[in-house]
């Protein structure tokens, strides 16, 4: 007759057996759900650039239908200073305001002015009032700064934080203003 303890001992590597079969799914179907995360993240992105190519080649007034969500792109005129909804931020221009950002973009922006000092993703997602616990929550805010960084509307500082560009909120200027404080360039 099995003792008792060689069949706990039976038991026991049975178990472990299931549980390392059930963790190599799990593992599996992480990847498969990472994978899956990032390809709609990719198509996403493709849209919204799609959308706001469209957007700058559009005639003043013209609508661009967005599949998703039944957004609709507002055409930007030849001088690109009208509002892009569900698009990207038009490049900052002599004369913008943040009043040509739309969406998430204003919210981020006006995040970024109102903070005491340089804000990373977190912060932002925090400020627009999404769930920072949440990595694709503050992944989508971050993708927003880094936007607004490149069409001039923002600066990013040493280790991802975001500022507005030196002494242009101060002067009530748009942030990417091209009258930007410059070393000795004899402005208060």
């Amino acid at each position: 007759m099995p003792s008792v303890l060689g069949l706990m001992e039976r038991r026991e590597a049975r178990a472990r057996q299931e549980l390392e079969s059930w963790t190599e799914v799990l593992e599996q179907a992480r990847a498969e759900v990472d994978a899956a995360r990032e390809r709609v993240e990719r198509a996403r992105v493709g849209r919204e650039e799609l959308v706001s190519v469209l957007a700058e080649e559009s005639a003043v007034g013209a609508l661009v239908s967005v599949p998703s969500g039944g957004e609709v792109a507002a055409a930007v005129g030849s001088n690109g200073s009208g509002p892009v909804r569900g698009g990207r931020p038009p490049v900052w221009r002599p004369g913008m305001g943040e009043e040509v950002l739309s969406g998430v973009y204003r919210e981020v922006f006006a995040a970024v002015v109102a903070a005491s000092g340089p804000v990373n993703g977190v912060e932002l997602t925090r400020a627009v009032g999404r769930e920072a616990e949440i990595e694709n929550e503050v992944e989508k805010i971050r993708h927003r700064a880094y936007v607004l960084e490149k069409r001039g509307w923002l600066v990013r500082a040493e280790g991802g934080r975001f500022t507005p560009p030196p002494g242009a909120v101060a002067r009530d200027a748009c942030p990417g203003s091209a009258e930007r404080l410059q070393p000795g360039a004899g402005t208060a």
